[in-house]
Parts: C-alpha cells; structure tokens; sequence
C-alpha cells in the first residue's frame, strides 16, 4: 500500500512539473496609437463602441508587437459612471510568435481599473493558447498587459 501511494504522490508530482513547464507568461506595456468611442464616453449608452490600437513593448521598451481590440457597452446603470458601465471585448495581441486572442467582460477602462479576460486561442504558436490576459490602465495612454498561457 505504501508502494501504491508513494507511486501516486510521485505520478501528481511529475503531472503537476510538467504542466507548470508548459505555461507561459508574456508581461509587455501597450502604449495607445489610436482609439475612438463611437458614442458620448461621459454618457455610454448600450451599442456603443471603443475601439483602440496599440503598440506593445517589452520591459527594455523593445517593441515587440501590436494589438487591437473592439469594445461594445452591453450594460449600462441609471446613474452611468466608469465602475458601474459594462463592456464586451474581443481583442488580439500580434506578436512574432502569432496572435494571442482574448476577450471577456469589464468595465468601461478608467485609470486605475483592471480587466481579466480568458485567452480564446490565437494563431502560430499560440493556436491552441488558453489562459488568462490581466490588463491595467496605467494612464488615458498606457496600459500593463500581461498573459498566462497554459
């Protein structure tokens, strides 16, 4: 019986090794190069957009790809702010390995406010990339990205 279990210990810790072997995880910063909002962003109303491109960088301020996303307001409370107003996004990071596709639903970006979104798939090296894409408005003009791929 010890035999047993001292095998199954062995086997969750190999399982377990191999499986933090295999994640991933990419830190760059997106600096914005443009972005719109279809409607009145003091006023967000259902249906409109934010639409926004980006450069991304690495920690030695390499550039080492862009991305893209839009962003449609799906919820918004009689009292609209920034915190309370809901938006759905379907965006892309382009990078030398592929795209990394990604998309979920937060609130309209303000400084300060992070979005969590599930990575959907992508292209290249990242066609079959699951995971999470944490993203921080650092200002109106950057933000800190960072994607954990399993």
């Amino acid at each position: 019986m010890i035999r047993l279990v001292t095998l199954v210990v062995f086997a969750l810790a190999l399982v377990s090794t191999q499986a933090e072997s295999r994640s991933k995880r990419i830190h760059v910063t997106a600096q914005v190069v443009k972005q719109t909002f279809t409607g009145d962003l003091a006023n967000p109303a259902i249906g409109d957009i934010l639409v926004i491109s980006v450069e991304l960088f690495d920690k030695n301020d390499d550039k080492v790809g862009t991305g893209a996303g839009a962003c449609t307001v799906v919820s918004v409370p009689e009292q609209p702010d920034h915190e309370n107003t809901l938006i759905h996004c379907l965006s892309s990071a382009v990078l030398d390995q592929g795209n990394i596709i990604f998309g979920g639903l937060v609130q309209l970006p303000d400084v300060g406010a992070v979005g969590r979104f599930g990575i959907l798939g992508g292209t290249g090296a990242f066609r079959k990339a699951r995971g999470e894409a944490t993203l921080t408005v650092l200002s109106p003009t950057l933000q800190d990205a960072v994607f954990e791929l399993e």
